[in-house]
């Protein structure tokens, strides 16, 4: 905008204008002096922040809690004011909105913002719990009644800084060669998971079961075996993930990447080159992919992408692959991810609603899905091509088979930040798909690889897809997720082996007779169980040594997950009370939480108070009580309630399923300690029917983290 502009629509300025800590309590001014058109009778005042924000919801009720805002002006017309959070065009979707009425606004008058309003006693408003070099607080006009806003060209803009770190993160490879440098990633972290420099003071020692030395940072193995560093630092122990010393590299090794997030081309945050930099630098990814929404770039957006692509493209260190996502609605076949093997392959667009400059023509828009595989055969070789079906606010609806492609979609996507999605994995499984595991973020905070929950609508940690390949170059970690050589985690590097007759997870074989299934997993925590699946069907388990003397153990843990439904509102509200009676409650601690804003809110000797909100995964509460074998639990929740008696409590935990999409409620005795970190499962099955079986494998950590698996599949021949 230029000078007319400013003197026409007027100007605003932010006090304080300086850089903000991620997550602070605070107070926050916003002056705009309104120019010369004035705003009319009807006119509107709107500050929009964008999508992927979780700045906390202004409050315009109650002066003495958090979150309050209040706003004034020197003019003569009354204000009416409301939050929208779809108050205006996607990704400036969330509005304070800002009504004239009762007179009207002149040059000159001043309409004063205050988020954070302490005056009646509220603490602040809690800033964007996430890191952004630029944030804005855009401010836009409607000075004439029209209902038409337009941005003013001074709006406020600030950097939103991490915090002072709280632990420390270490990554290393999963799998090294004796007598080569393993090189030691630290970073900092504070507590909404922002990633800071390695704070002073760190050291390092080696757990496992050969010998290992450092040189500074490297890391050498005298002799093959197993273990981890922990990095110590102010008396806390933060282990890395696990790491497997061999003689010789193996054929195949464990690359580790997160192939779907967003940076502000669409609704995520930062620009391109903030996002492959973080990945590369701060989330130590081997791999990655940017998975903008098509209906929102232009074709200057997708070209400069697959510029930074290629800039970012380095094989041997950090491989990239171009891509974008097919947004469609739910009904024309919902969210695939589209991967390309190279650049300068073509958008082909859901639709072009936000983007109408953009010409329509032969080939896009493609809708609905089965369009979209039409018209990519059309224009780009299979090979060089690679779909997965994801759910974000859209899910993937791959039950009708018109709207599946097994050769050009092998893949499902079972978690990401927007939940845990095992339901997906079922619906391929009913419908007789061939598919493979990928885990992401779908991460729109500018953190791919390392994001997190925040407080803000997306229900957990982000994943991370584990690729089994010969090499770290663009064409073998393709080939390998072409293949289905791959498996997914909640965030973690849990490492996990899994064959069939000793071809790779993800293998079809057409086997004779009975076949040896062997798998292996090793995690970053004690592991509770490794599990072996046939199809939906639970046929083996392997658990630690603990859960056979678990009968005497006074920790109760009690667990609680799932989501409502498969859309948008899935997010399932639990917030309630555990309480005892006949026995008292010596320690309590949160199990599974996804954010600082959940856990346990109030705490006593018999009763606790928690929030909670899950969307596919599980919360839950450890306690520790002074007598095991007799007294009361009750749950209590909105969403259902479960009583018992501790002496009911045996082996194997009692659960109530509470309807929607696998919400429930379970209780079960919990060993007092849990140390074990590998677990190896061994099975013969022999499958039967005409087709192709799937079996695969899911690793559930003692903290809740799990993964899973790409299945083998086996038919009789």
């Amino acid at each position: 905008m230029n000078a007319i502009d400013l003197e026409r629509l007027g100007e605003v300025v932010l006090e304080p204008s300086g850089p903000v800590t991620a997550g602070q309590f605070g107070t926050w001014r916003l002056r705009y002096t309104v120019g010369a058109y004035g705003v009319d009778e009807g006119g509107t005042i709107k500050v929009a922040q964008r999508f992927a924000s979780d700045w906390e919801t202004p409050q315009l009720d109650d002066p003495a809690s958090s979150g309050y805002t209040s706003v004034t002006t020197t003019g003569p017309a009354k204000l009416a004011v409301r939050y929208d959070p779809k108050g205006h065009e996607r990704p400036w979707m969330k509005c304070l909105v800002i009504d004239v009425y009762d007179g009207s606004l002149v040059a000159g008058d001043v309409v004063t913002i205050t988020l954070g309003d302490t005056s009646g006693g509220s603490r602040g408003i809690r800033a964007q719990t996430f890191q952004e070099s630029t944030h804005e607080f855009r401010v836009l006009v409607d000075p004439t009644n029209a209902c038409l806003v337009r941005r003013l060209p001074t709006s406020p803009e600030f950097q939103v800084e991490p915090g002072d770190a709280v632990v420390v993160v270490c990554i290393v490879p999963t799998v090294a060669q004796v007598g080569g440098p393993v090189e030691v990633f630290l970073r900092g972290e504070d507590e909404w998971g922002n990633p800071t420099d390695t704070p002073p003071g760190v050291e390092l020692e080696w757990e496992g079961s050969c010998n290992a030395r450092f040189d500074g940072l490297d890391l050498i193995f005298d002799a093959p075996g197993e273990g981890r560093v922990v990095a110590s630092w102010k008396g806390d122990a933060f282990p890395s993930n696990p790491v497997t010393a061999k003689a010789t590299l193996p054929p195949v090794q464990h690359f580790w990447g997160d192939l779907h997030a967003q940076s502000d081309a669409t609704v995520g945050t930062g620009d391109e080159v903030e996002y492959f930099t973080f990945g590369r630098d701060r989330a130590r990814l081997d791999f990655a992919s940017h998975q903008g929404n098509d209906f929102q770039m232009t074709d200057e957006d997708w070209a400069r992408l697959n510029d930074v692509v290629a800039e970012f493209n380095e094989e041997g260190r950090f491989v990239v692959f171009p891509g974008f996502e097919w947004s469609g609605n739910t009904g024309a076949g919902g969210d695939r991810n589209v991967f390309y093997l190279e650049e300068g392959l073509p958008i082909i667009r859901s639709s072009h609603w936000q983007v109408p400059s953009v010409p329509e023509g032969e080939f896009s828009p493609a809708h609905p899905v089965d369009c979209l595989f039409q018209r990519l055969r059309e224009r780009v070789d299979p090979r060089a091509v690679l779909l997965g079906s994801h759910v974000g606010g859209r899910y993937a609806e791959i039950r009708r088979p018109e709207y599946f492609d097994e050769e050009l979609g092998p893949l499902v996507e079972v978690a990401s930040c927007w939940g845990v999605f095992e339901w997906l994995l079922w619906d391929a499984f009913d419908s007789g798909y061939v598919v493979g595991v990928m885990c992401n973020s779908d991460g729109h905070k500018g953190r791919p690889g390392a994001e997190g929950p925040g407080a803000g609508q997306f229900g957990i940690r982000g994943g991370l897809t584990c690729v089994l390949a010969e090499e770290l170059s663009r064409e073998a970690v393709f080939n390998a997720l072409k293949r289905r050589h791959c498996y997914g985690t909640t965030g973690p590097r849990i490492a996990l082996w899994f064959n069939a007759a000793d071809q790779p997870m993800g293998s079809c074989l057409n086997v004779s007779g009975p076949v040896q299934l062997r798998a292996r997993a090793v995690g970053t925590g004690p592991l509770e169980a490794l599990q072996l699946y046939r199809g939906r069907d639970l046929v083996a388990e392997t658990l630690p040594e603990a859960f056979r003397e678990v009968r005497g153990s006074r920790r109760v843990r009690l667990v609680w997950g799932g989501s409502r439904i498969r859309g948008r509102g899935r997010r399932v509200t639990w917030d309630g009370t555990v309480q005892m009676e006949g026995s008292r409650i010596l320690r309590a601690e949160p199990f599974a939480f996804d954010s600082p804003t959940d856990g346990i809110t109030q705490s006593g000797d018999s009763i606790l108070h928690f929030r909670s909100r899950t969307t596919g995964d599980v919360d839950g509460i450890d306690l520790w009580l002074d007598r095991g074998d007799q007294g009361a639990l009750t749950f209590s929740s909105p969403v259902g309630d479960l009583s018992l008696e501790l002496s009911q409590l045996g082996t194997a935990p009692i659960r109530r399923d509470l309807g929607g999409l696998d919400m429930h409620v379970s209780v079960q005795r919990y060993p007092e300690e849990l140390r074990t970190r590998a677990l190896d499962l061994h099975q013969t099955v022999s499958p039967e029917g005409d087709g192709f079986t799937p079996y695969f494998v899911r690793v559930i950590q003692a903290d809740g983290h799990m993964a899973w698996s790409s299945p083998v599949y086996l038919k009789p021949e």
